[in-house]
């Protein structure tokens, strides 16, 4: 079967601005962390310095206020939506059974959740994480469009699933055998970290593979 010859980028396209690893990795890294371990962080510190309720409400308020400040600044912000949400999921829970350890307990379901939607989402037209890319950097529409954009895409989502029902199947064994505070440690520590190397390992992937592409190596490199 005869390969389909690639087709080259249009003529007089140009990149917004010019693609950089390092300073896409410090825009996306810090908010990042601060939509992952934000809410946790002010939850367990309302919940140690005044009680169950003050760092359930605490870490609700957290996320709407950083909501209010993406779309401030004119971003879509899907991750933020998604973080809001569950959030709001853990608020529900929390209050309804009034414990902290169902409240903390809800990282592993989520976690289930997060894995089993971001690899459903490999099934569309374009998965989860090229919305997101969408809101770190202003891509052309006909690099959006491109198959090169939805294999990086994709093979990004699929790294991504994978992590979390990793992560829900730590969590579960630090539930089950530590006690609370040494459960929120190891939340942290199998947060923050990863989702940094893994923030830097999908700029990394996606820059290289868009330069690496006769369509758009030229475009990248210009």
């Amino acid at each position: 079967m005869a390969v389909e010859p690639v087709q080259p980028a249009p003529e007089g396209l140009e990149l917004s601005a010019p693609v950089q690893q390092g300073a896409i990795l410090r825009l996306v890294a810090p908010r990042m962390v601060r939509d992952a371990l934000g809410p946790l962080a002010v939850f367990f510190a309302g919940w140690k310095l005044v009680g169950l309720a003050a760092g359930i409400s605490s870490a609700l308020v957290f996320g709407l206020a950083v909501l209010l400040n993406e779309r401030r600044q004119g971003r879509q912000a899907a991750l933020v939506r998604v973080t809001l949400a569950l959030v709001c999921l853990r608020a529900i829970v929390g209050f309804t059974s009034g414990s902290a350890t169902v409240y903390l307990a809800q990282e592993i379901g989520i976690d289930l959740l997060l894995g089993s939607t971001v690899l459903a989402t490999l099934a569309a037209a374009r998965p989860i994480s090229s919305w997101i890319a969408a809101d770190v950097y202003p891509f052309p529409t006909e690099l959006l469009e491109s198959q090169t954009f939805r294999e990086v895409m994709r093979t990004i989502t699929l790294v991504w699933g994978i992590y979390f029902l990793l992560r829900a199947t730590v969590r579960l064994i630090a539930l089950l055998t530590l006690s609370t505070d040494s459960y929120v440690l190891v939340i942290a520590l199998s947060d923050a970290p990863f989702l940094i190397a893994l923030v830097a390992w999908s700029v990394r992937h996606s820059v290289g593979a868009f330069r690496r592409s006769e369509q758009w190596g030229a475009l990248l490199a210009g």
